[in-house]
């Protein structure tokens, strides 16, 4: 994927999460083909082939989530992140992903990225 800019937006979204969280410089060159670091790049080439077409990629459309204006929590995000809805560890906040870690079903609106186009589902 060096050569073509970076559209797996289901794959993207995973490295940076997974990076971030290492400390990974993530800005990314103006045409949008690669990270101008090295060391990110090479991480990121890593990461794609373990998590593309010819990597352990899990089956299904990836979840994303992004919490409702009228939700007490809108303040903590406004774009889209991944989610999966599961056991909640507590009352009812079964949706599991983005800076607040749990969410109610009524705080969110659910998407899915289809050819780098996004679906609301609900």
């Amino acid at each position: 994927m060096t050569d073509n800019k970076l559209q797996d937006l289901d794959m993207l979204f995973g490295f940076e999460d997974w990076a971030k969280e290492r400390g990974y410089a993530l800005d990314r060159r103006d045409d949008d083909t690669m990270y101008t670091n090295v060391e990110t790049q090479a991480a990121w080439l890593g990461f794609e082939a373990a998590h593309g077409p010819a990597g352990c990629r899990p089956q299904g459309q990836q979840l994303y989530g992004l919490i409702k204006k009228s939700s007490e929590y809108s303040h903590q995000a406004d774009k889209l992140f991944p989610v999966r809805v599961c056991k909640a560890p507590y009352d009812d906040y079964v949706v599991h992903g983005g800076p607040g870690g749990v969410y109610r079903l009524r705080d969110m609106n659910f998407y899915v990225i289809e050819d780098g186009k996004q679906y609301r589902l609900n």
